[in-house]
């Protein structure tokens, strides 16, 4: 049976993952209070496109994850020149899905990817549930042009910049204040550099969710008071779900 993007298959699992597994989220988003009045029926028809796109474009996070995502962006809606970053889009499914919230909440949204999928690397991982993992050169590969077209047809182009190349290049370069990130970079050391690189351009009330808490080298690396004190400059921050789920969230230093 085929279970790829476009399937019967996937249209099922997607559908029956949203009423189970990631229903309590769904409630939430439903539920939730911003400052920027979204009517029932714009959010039902958010999630829906969520949906839809999830099953058009191979994805990497649960619905769950990137409503819990969409929730802090439009709880910071209505900010000046407010500004989301995505570091690591993948097949451009979850670059999508944030572009429809960002001209939502009247922001912008850069997006840092290599486009060359994961770099050269010796790191060599194991879960929280003890499973290993390696992050072969090369993995997780998406062109351009290819996410792109994702955006085109799914998302909303006019409020996404794309930054291509290594995030150690391109990261060095951006210099704007950032109120939300989403990073799914997998290894340690891509992760040491987008929190080098971002932690101290986040604005009060700011926030960065990592997709990455469910492997224990980065788990220990963000519990590292050194990391933060030395690398980051900063005192080690307030971080929700570390040790225990797969996004977690950085809170912006008081």
């Amino acid at each position: 049976m085929r279970r790829g993007p476009g399937t019967l298959y996937r249209r099922v699992q997607s559908l029956r993952f949203l009423v189970t597994r990631d229903r309590q989220a769904v409630l939430d988003f439903l539920r939730a209070r911003w400052p920027l009045p979204v009517p029932l029926a714009a959010r039902l028809g958010l999630v829906a496109r969520f949906l839809a796109i999830t099953n058009a474009v191979r994805t990497y996070h649960t619905q769950a994850e990137l409503l819990t995502v969409a929730s802090a962006i439009l709880a910071r809606a209505g900010r000046p020149d407010l500004t989301v970053v995505e570091a690591g889009c993948g097949k451009g499914g979850s670059t999508a899905k944030l572009s429809l919230v960002v001209r939502l909440a009247g922001g912008h949204l850069h997006v840092f990817d290599s486009f060359r999928g994961i770099p050269p690397n010796d790191e060599e991982h194991v879960t929280l549930w003890g499973t290993p993992v390696r992050f072969r050169a090369g993995a997780f590969r998406a062109r351009r042009r290819g996410v792109e077209r994702v955006l085109a047809r799914y998302g909303a182009t006019e409020v996404v910049t794309l930054h291509k190349g290594w995030f150690e290049d391109t990261l060095a370069q951006f210099d704007l204040p950032v109120d939300v990130a989403l990073l799914d970079v997998d290894l340690r050391s891509a992760t040491r550099t987008c929190l080098r690189r971002l932690l101290p351009r986040l604005r009060p009330g700011g926030i960065v969710f990592s997709q990455d808490g469910h492997l224990r080298a980065i788990v220990e690396l963000l519990a590292d008071p050194q990391f933060w004190r030395d690398e980051v400059g900063i005192a080690a921050p307030q971080i929700d779900g570390l040790g225990c789920r797969k996004l977690i969230a950085i809170h912006a230093c008081s």
